[in-house]
Parts: C-alpha cells; sequence; structure tokens
C-alpha cells in the first residue's frame, strides 16, 4: 500500500508542468533515483520538495490576511479647497483603528504589513455642505483589498471662509533687573481659512514670548495660538495659515529705579506774585524705573522734568510735566509726573509800638502801669502789616507780685495771632498799694 503511494507520488510529480519545465539532466537524475531501492526516500524528499516549491510559485493558491489599528491619512484636500468648502472638524480619530482584509497568494502572505497598506479618506468626490459618509479607500503592494472596516466616515462640511488675525504677544517670565519688550512680530496679521463656523469663532492669535534668563536682545521663532473670543483654545488641525510660526524680536536692557530731582531751582521757573514765594516743590512719582544702556545707566543719579512756570503765582498748585532725557532712555516706567508747588507769602519782620498790655492776677490792693513797648513781628507780609496797622496786646502776669517796679517778660497768645514769631522787649511795670497811696496810679 506504501509502495503503490510512493509510485503514485512519483509519477505525479513527473507529470506535473513544473517537473516538464526543468532541465533534461536534471530530470534524468530525479528519475534514476527513483528507479533505484536505495534512493526512494530521497527521491520521496525531492518529491516533497519540488511539490513546496509547484504550491509557492502558484499564484492561484491564495490565503487572506487581516491587518488592524491602520491609520488612515486623508487626500482630495486640495479639491474640497477649490470647491470651497470645508471639514469642520478633524477626523484623526475617526481614521485611527481601521481593519483591512488583505487577499494575497500563498508566497507574498508574509510580506503584508501595515508599511505597504494604504487607507485613505477621498474628499474629492465632496461637492455640497452639510453632513456626509464619506468611503475610505484602501490600496496594498501584495495582493487586494478584500474589504475594510469602517467603510465610511460621517463628516461635515461647511462653506470655505477666511480672515486676518491679529498677532498677540504675551510675555511671561523674568529676570531681576532687566527690563523685556517686544520690537517687531512678524507677521503681526495671519490670514486663517477654514470651515465658516470655526474661523468666524476664532478673534486673535496669542504666541507666548518666555524671557527667563534672558539678559540680551533676541530673536525667537515660536508656535503660536488659535484663540475664541473668550479666550479658548481654537483647534489649527483643519485650518490653513499663511504662517506655521511667528518670529518676535525682543528688546532686552537693564534697568533700575532712580529717583526725581526735587531742588526748586531745576523744577521751577519764574517770579510768583508780589509777596509770595515758592516755598517748597515734591514731584509725585518720587522715583521712575529706567532701562537703557548700561553706561548711561550707570552715569544717572537722578532724573529730570521739565521746569513749570511760576510766573505770577499767589497760592500754591501742581501741574503735570514731562521727563526729559527720553531719548536716551530704552524704557521708562512714567513719561510723565506732577510737580506740587507750595506757594507762600513772603516773610517779613516788621515792629509794632505802643503795644498794650493786659495784666492778669493783679492783687486787689495794686494798681499796675508800665511805660509804653514795641514788639518786633516776624510771619506772612499780610498779617505782619495787619497787627502793625491794628495793634497788638500782650499779657503780664502779676501773680505773686508786690507794690514796686518791675522788668517782666509779655506772654503772647499764639492763638490770638498764628503764624506768626515775636521777639519783645521786658515790660517796665510799676505796682502802687492803693491803701498807702505810696505811688501814683496812672493808667
Amino acid at each position: 500500500m506504501k509502495k503503490n503511494k510512493l509510485v503514485s507520488l512519483r509519477e505525479h510529480m513527473f507529470a506535473s508542468a513544473k517537473f516538464k519545465k526543468l532541465p533534461k539532466p536534471l530530470r534524468w537524475i530525479i528519475g534514476s533515483l527513483s528507479n533505484n531501492l536505495g534512493y526512494k526516500l530521497l527521491s520521496l524528499l525531492l518529491a516533497i520538495l519540488l511539490w513546496n516549491y509547484v504550491i509557492s510559485t502558484n499564484t492561484n493558491i491564495t490565503r487572506v490576511k487581516t491587518l488592524y489599528n491602520l491609520t488612515g491619512s486623508v487626500s482630495g484636500q486640495s479639491t474640497l479647497t477649490a470647491n470651497q468648502l470645508a471639514l469642520t472638524e478633524d477626523p484623526a480619530d475617526a481614521l485611527s483603528g481601521v481593519s483591512v482584509n488583505v487577499e494575497v497568494s500563498q508566497a507574498d502572505y508574509s510580506k503584508v504589513s501595515s508599511g505597504n497598506v494604504q487607507v485613505a479618506l477621498d474628499l474629492s468626490g465632496v461637492r455640497a455642505v452639510g453632513s456626509q459618509e464619506v468611503p475610505l479607500r484602501a490600496t496594498t503592494t501584495y495582493g487586494r483589498v478584500r474589504s475594510l472596516s469602517p467603510q465610511s466616515v460621517t463628516l461635515t462640511f461647511e462653506n470655505l471662509d477666511s480672515r486676518n488675525v491679529t498677532v498677540n504677544p504675551e510675555v511671561y517670565g523674568q529676570a531681576d533687573g532687566y527690563w523685556y519688550s517686544v520690537n517687531r512680530v512678524n507677521p503681526s496679521v495671519l490670514t486663517v481659512s477654514g470651515a465658516s463656523s470655526v474661523v468666524q469663532s476664532i478673534a486673535s492669535a496669542r504666541v507666548g514670548v518666555d524671557v527667563t534668563g534672558m539678559t540680551a536682545s533676541s530673536v525667537k521663532v515660536l508656535p503660536f495660538t488659535l484663540l475664541d473670543g473668550e479666550g479658548k483654545e481654537v483647534s489649527k488641525a483643519m485650518l490653513n495659515r499663511t504662517t506655521s510660526s511667528i518670529s518676535v524680536t525682543m528688546d532686552v536692557y537693564p534697568c533700575r529705579e532712580i529717583p526725581f530731582a526735587t531742588d526748586a531751582s531745576s523744577l521751577v521757573t519764574g517770579v510768583p506774585a508780589d509777596g509770595y514765594v515758592v516755598e517748597s516743590v515734591t514731584v509725585q512719582p518720587e522715583s521712575a524705573i529706567v532701562a537703557a544702556d548700561q553706561d548711561f545707566l550707570d552715569s544717572l543719579t537722578q532724573l529730570m522734568v521739565a521746569p513749570v512756570s511760576v510766573d505770577g503765582a499767589s497760592q500754591s498748585f501742581s501741574e503735570r510735566s514731562e521727563v526729559t532725557q527720553l531719548s536716551d532712555f530704552k524704557n521708562v516706567s512714567v513719561e510723565q509726573v506732577y510737580v506740587n508747588v507750595n506757594i507762600a507769602e513772603e516773610t517779613i519782620t516788621g515792629y509794632v509800638d505802643q503795644v498794650k498790655v493786659a495784666f492778669v492776677n493783679t492783687a486787689d490792693n495794686l494798681v499796675a502801669s508800665y511805660e509804653p513797648l514795641g514788639v518786633s513781628v516776624t510771619g506772612p507780609r499780610s498779617i505782619v502789616e495787619a497787627v502793625q496797622q491794628g495793634g497788638m496786646t500782650v499779657q503780664v502776669d502779676l501773680n505773686g507780685y508786690g507794690a514796686g517796679y518791675y522788668l517782666l517778660s509779655p506772654t503772647i497768645d499764639p492763638e490770638r495771632y498764628p503764624d506768626l514769631s515775636f521777639q519783645s522787649e521786658a515790660v517796665s511795670v510799676t505796682l502802687t498799694d492803693v491803701s498807702t497811696g505810696e505811688a501814683d496810679i496812672s493808667e
């Protein structure tokens, strides 16, 4: 029985087309070996090898190979744009996890892989807005695609729209002792196109510039983020942009806080009204932070402002003034300050004669008299002149004094004569005892 099977196998091998195509010498060797009983097993092995060769080279013998978790690509985008249409959202999620069944010959079965099977979403056939089923297509280098899953993707299309968007740089981070400024943004406006509802939601483009540790001016090429009116990020996946990055030129200079000059000679010009003087001048704020080249910054001890005029002024005032030397600064935290000018009356000293003397705590039996008295008065001109015209009264306390002659120091009521200072000579006082009549009594 076994012998019959071997004979049958040998006859089948010799009758095959592949065997007949072998060179004649090779066929003779195989035939000779097959007739020799010592080489039966070798003949069987050769027959098996030949049969495997026949199977592996026969394209009619095929198998199906399934590939999982393939990721599809998008094609036909340019045609979609030419049709004035756009996708509202990124189909990337829908194009992941695709399965493809490939029918391939036994010889090429091992060659089929995710690297030579492509899945594509072709948008070139879309012609109208709205939600649509768009089929997926798969191609393979070996064999043919029998099926894929999913077979299509539901997508929403809108009219194509575009708008110009302003680029807003946002500086963050810092290094102490340095000032930062965005000198140039290129481009400062970019054009975005895509689905109408998405494009119209875009309000601006933000580019973040981290200046942490930056101590010199530089140019940075940075990505940007599209934002809606509420500051939320808008996906750029299905949007066309005129650029994918923004060039930002940053100016970086050393800086420090410097006080403003406070001497009146540099802060005011002119002459106040007659009888008035500039009593004091202050600047608000008192200092500013200045950024400049290091050598110039080191030379600064105080900041100057344009002086204000006090010509004819008779009362205090506050006036806004410009900081000078701005052309030498790269930046100053304030460019205007308030100059507060305190105008006061001129201080003079006048002499008041025939000053009246009021005596207090005089004993009942005594009468006081005094010699004419003069007082030197210092203060605002108008007040001194008013006292000179109206006269004044000083007070002498006679508590504990008896009859006799005294030189006593007067006192002056500060509430009655505010803003004045006095220099008075001693009051010559005579106290006469009324009961004895020892002295004349005079007013």
